[in-house]
């Protein structure tokens, strides 16, 4: 084989890995933290974290396009009736579903979102 015609097959070798999301891909640059808009009845504040989720989630369509959308503000309002019914943070937050190796702590447990 000819060295420019190998040397144009690995470039489009390259270029199906990357297309295809093997190691070699760059990155998706994870949104930062924001904190939510606190209801009058809510104990505190509520700081998500892309970051601490996508650690133990793995990628952005376990919870986008199934449960939020993918910009801010376009789903339904994040509220504690909607968790309890097992919509948006709830989907998870029950208690009884794993991700990372864990169980992950129910709706329930206040204290593990909210902040004073």
């Amino acid at each position: 084989m000819r060295p420019v015609t190998l040397v144009g097959l690995l470039a489009v070798g390259l270029g199906i890995g990357l297309a295809t999301g093997s190691p070699s891909a760059a990155q998706v640059k994870v949104p930062p933290d924001f904190t939510m808009d606190k209801a009058d009845s809510s104990p505190g504040e509520v700081t998500f974290s892309h970051e601490k989720h996508r650690a133990k989630v793995g990628k952005c369509t376990t919870c986008h396009m199934k449960h939020f959308k993918l910009k801010r503000g376009q789903s339904e309002k994040v509220t504690l009736a909607a968790k309890q019914e097992g919509k948006l943070c709830g989907a998870c937050h029950d208690g009884r579903t794993k991700m990372g190796g864990a169980v992950v702590f129910a709706v329930d447990q206040c204290d593990s979102c909210h902040k004073n």
